[in-house]
């Protein structure tokens, strides 16, 4: 029996029971052998299940999947249960207004009050809860370079107590709920997040991921327009992973307050992330991984990322031949961009590229600010990284803030044409010695602070540059 192939499928959406077969209707358009298959969303609110929509071991070399979204609207679905750190959105209006609270400072060190049952508190204006009020309550305390959730058990008398465990007093930091002040001499910064007491008009969902293309090979793949409004933060609202395509393009949308992670691009090729305005965002933006080469990240704004302070950042690349240019990185947590290998991974060199044009910096009432960072972080193991024509300013906050930090000996960056200025308490630019990087047995990496080249640029403060090719 012959078959007839139709070399092109339109599928239009123009409602809710239209989005809801949609998933069904785009794997019978693949599986129909059509070269291409474009996906209309008129404007309107739509609401997405987990894993909505999904391209799964697809080996079609041949096809071109299309989406075109202007005008429409993304939300979780609220029939979902909810769960962890919920995302609060207001249906009625559409608003992005976030329960998230702002970072409060005390003037007394966090206490260790029953050490055998990892029980500690600290000073607090909050109003007092019982135990049993206080189920769902958590505390986000900051860690140093990072914040660690922990479940309150009450407020009473001007104290918060929570739980860590396990619990050291001078151990490792990511387990001492005093090394803000150990590291810095920086008071508690913390918040509390209660999360089941959102007022009656906000909305809660625990739905994560909206769209998957995994295990498969494609002739391209592209999203263009939308509004991505809240999603739960157990997961990223985007992934692809082990996708080989000429392009897999997201462009011009808005991901806004996003409580995971925006987009995770693992073992995928030939990502693009053009013209999209990336805002209010919990955890980090685009996290471009090992064996994902040849990622483009242009022409986007990031605002307010990285919310819960937990180490994130706008955008990570450690793949190879990216190029991160045009950007606009505007308050940020930790960092704007991170490039480069933890020195004690193991993952073969491959951070390569170009970090070039953007501007990056802090607002005046910006307050947010994690320890030990830069706006453009390096880890220690590159292939050959270029930071280029950046033009980096006001950044402040607690401990050291640097414009440029290549940490841990960082290995084979150049920095060159950058202005840094007005960085407030730290190095413009700072590539520092850690020799124990070296003599740690478990280090993937023998020789640091080698291969770097810095000339030509503008600061205003100070720079250290360590390199032992010199």
């Amino acid at each position: 029996m012959l078959r007839l192939v139709t070399a092109l499928v339109s599928l239009i959406v123009a409602g809710q029971s239209d989005f809801d077969a949609l998933p069904g209707k785009l794997t019978a358009a693949i599986g129909s052998g059509a070269q291409t298959v474009e996906v209309t969303i008129l404007p309107g609110q739509y609401f997405y299940r987990e894993g909505h929509l999904a391209i799964r071991n697809v080996h079609r070399a041949d096809l071109a999947v299309s989406f075109q979204a202007e005008g429409a609207v993304f939300i979780g679905d609220s029939s979902a249960s909810e769960g962890y750190l919920d995302a609060f959105i207001s249906l009625p209006s559409l608003s992005s207004a976030d329960v998230l609270p702002e970072c409060r400072q005390v003037r007394k060190r966090p206490e260790i009050v029953d050490r055998q049952n990892g029980l500690c508190r600290v000073r607090t204006r909050e109003k007092s809860l019982s135990a049993q009020e206080a189920d769902g309550t958590y505390l986000v305390l900051t860690q140093w370079y990072t914040s660690r959730i922990f479940p309150v058990r009450r407020i009473e008398s001007g104290y918060v107590y929570f739980t860590a465990d396990p619990l050291e007093s001078n151990g490792n930091p990511a387990y001492d709920p005093d090394s803000d002040y150990k590291y810095g001499r920086v008071l508690p910064r913390y918040m509390v997040v209660n999360a089941k007491k959102a007022p009656r008009r906000l909305h809660r969902t625990s739905v994560s991921r909206f769209l998957t293309v995994s295990g498969s090979e494609l002739g391209s793949f592209s999203w263009r327009g939308g509004r991505f409004l809240g999603n739960g933060g157990k997961d990223c609202l985007v992934q692809f992973y082990g996708v080989k395509a000429d392009s897999l393009v997201l462009r011009q949308c808005l991901f806004e307050h996003i409580h995971g992670n925006v987009v995770q691009v693992q073992y995928s090729s030939g990502f693009h992330f053009l013209e999209n305005q990336v805002s209010h965002i919990w955890k980090s933006g685009i996290i471009i991984d090992y064996f994902s080469p040849e990622a483009v990240v242009s022409g986007n704004t990031f605002e307010d990322v990285g919310l819960l302070m937990m180490q994130d950042f706008a955008v990570i690349a450690r793949g190879s031949d990216f190029d991160i240019r045009n950007n606009l990185f505007r308050d940020f947590t930790y960092g704007a961009v991170g490039v480069g290998t933890y020195y004690r991974e193991t993952i073969p060199p491959s951070s390569s590229g170009f970090v070039r044009d953007n501007e990056m910096y802090c607002t005046d009432g910006f307050s947010r600010y994690l320890m030990d960072s830069g706006a453009i972080y390096t880890w220690t193991i590159n292939k050959d990284v270029t930071l280029s024509g950046n033009y980096i300013h006001d950044i402040g906050g607690y401990g050291d803030n640097r414009g440029i930090f290549c940490d841990d000996g960082t290995v084979n960056v150049t920095i060159v044409n950058n202005k840094v200025v007005r960085i407030r308490n730290s190095w413009c630019i700072d590539l520092r010695r850690v020799a124990s990087v070296e003599k740690d047995p478990r280090s993937a990496i023998r020789r640091s602070n080698v291969g770097n080249r810095m000339e030509n640029n503008v600061v205003d403060g100070k720079v250290r540059f360590i390199n032992l090719d010199d």
